[in-house]
């Protein structure tokens, strides 16, 4: 991962754009602080994979909250996922 000043973050917009479109990831810094970041499209962010692992966390205290607090077994996983396919 490389950092580049937002000073040259603006003179060089082009030549990081295409760094990054070959999958590098720049940090823009101003006044040496990281103020933004720059991915390739399409790829998942930090925050969005804690938000998705907050659900899955959250998910999983409910169902064992309706189950007793007892595990889920293998084939009442393998039903709930066919049921969702209906």
């Amino acid at each position: 991962m490389n950092t580049v000043s937002a000073f040259e973050a603006k003179t060089y917009m082009g030549k990081l754009l295409d760094r990054v479109a070959k999958g590098e990831e720049i940090i823009i810094t101003r006044h040496e602080k990281p103020v933004a970041r720059i991915v390739p499209e399409g790829r998942v962010s930090d925050e969005s994979l804690r938000e998705t692992v907050r659900g899955l966390r959250a998910l999983r205290a409910r169902i064992a909250s309706r189950k007793g607090g007892r595990r889920l077994t293998d084939r009442e996983i393998k039903s709930a996922v066919n049921e969702g396919r209906r």
